[in-house]
């Protein structure tokens, strides 16, 4: 996981101590590390970047930034959204991670 329930819970304005939603926290993270790989077209790395993916990336501020948008948006907005793009933080995700996505592919 790039980032962790504790920093969630500070970005969302949880108590740290306030485990009652720890386990849809982590769903939450799950999904968005999984869509933000997905939006990217391409795999992301804590450290390094293996030798066999030449469009690995090394995961930085801009894109940690917008996983914890994405995951604020989904705690703030539980009810039915239909489409990613309707979710008010979507816009600015994209700002912070769209420079690192690979297109065309």
């Amino acid at each position: 996981m790039f980032i962790n329930k504790e920093l969630v819970k500070r970005h969302c304005k949880i108590e740290l101590d306030d485990s009652s939603e720890d386990v849809l926290l982590d769903s939450y993270i799950a999904a968005v590390e999984q869509k933000t790989i997905s939006h990217l077209n391409r795999n992301l790395y804590q450290k390094s970047v293996p030798k066999n993916d030449p469009d690995g990336l090394v995961i930085n501020a801009a894109i940690i930034q917008g996983m914890l948008l994405l995951v604020t948006s989904l705690h703030e907005h539980r009810g039915a959204v239909a489409d990613l793009e309707q979710l008010p933080h979507f816009s600015v995700f994209k700002f912070l991670v769209d420079d690192y996505r690979l297109s065309g592919l």
